[in-house]
């Protein structure tokens, strides 16, 4: 097996720490193993992203002398690709219209704080009849779509940091959205967990290594890659870097980004 690693930051800010020796990972992985090391540049924020961010994002990785191996891949250049696995989902009978308003998921979330249960989507639209959908349509009601997940689900990998993992499918909130609200003859925006299984099946990436702040996504990714026939890669969870109070370091914390180090005079 060709070794073949990914480092895939959003440009919705400049290069953090964190984000940095997750890199540091990845490219000493790469070069042990005669692989790899490629990026990813996951802008389909549209709001926040930013093309400076990205020029930060590249220049301080060259500057920590980080070099990758293929020219960066734009996840919003492959927007048609991610609504194509959508489809193929929605055919299969795996993804489904969910056309609850906001109003109405507002109501069932403060129910379940009232209760003091879990939040959790209810899955209210999963086995809508094809009146009721059409009912909703004539309501010029917009549909999320979702993915069904099984509540009596088992998801395990053999993480090559924290060794054997195990996730119950009632623990993971519900069928998962994969597309933004949208007119029902139209898919919405792609996101997150399932534009990255579909970008690291078509990088034919071998290993994927991140903060361990992604194990929910990983047990949520790992249904996407089974219904999508994809094939797995391993996954391993590093620790995060943690600020005095054992909490994720962040701006508050002070200098956390590579470009303010390097201003400050770091080598």
């Amino acid at each position: 097996m060709t070794v073949r690693v990914r480092l895939a930051p959003s440009p919705t800010g400049t290069l953090h720490i964190g984000t940095a020796r997750t890199a540091v990972f990845n490219w000493l992985f790469a070069r042990h193993h005669g692989g790899e090391f490629l990026l990813r540049i996951e802008d389909t924020d549209r709001e926040r992203s930013r093309p400076e961010f990205t020029a930060d994002i590249l220049d301080g990785l060259a500057w920590l002398g980080l070099s990758w191996d293929a020219e960066p891949v734009i996840q919003s250049e492959r927007i048609e690709e991610h609504r194509r696995a959508i489809s193929q989902l929605l055919e299969a009978g795996l993804a489904y219209r969910c056309y609850a308003s906001e109003d109405e998921l507002e109501q069932m979330r403060e129910r379940q704080k009232a209760s003091g249960s879990a939040p959790r989507h209810d899955n209210r639209h999963r086995h809508l009849s094809s009146e009721q959908e059409q009912a909703f349509i004539a309501e010029g009601r917009e549909a999320v779509v979702r993915f069904r997940i099984d509540d009596g689900a088992t998801i395990g990998w053999s993480d090559l940091v924290r060794g054997e993992m195990r996730w119950s499918g009632s623990d993971l909130g519900g069928d998962m959205v994969i597309a933004r609200r949208a007119p029902a003859d139209r898919i919405g925006d792609p996101l997150y967990n399932l534009v990255v299984v579909v970008d690291d099946a078509a990088m034919a990436i071998s290993h994927v290594i991140r903060g361990e702040d992604h194990i929910a996504n990983t047990a949520k990714q790992l249904l996407l890659y089974e219904a999508l026939g994809l094939p797995l890669p391993v996954f391993a969870h590093t620790p995060l870097i943690l600020n005095p109070e054992g909490r994720k370091l962040s701006k508050r914390d002070g200098v956390t980004s590579v470009g303010e180090f390097r201003a400050m005079g770091y080598t």
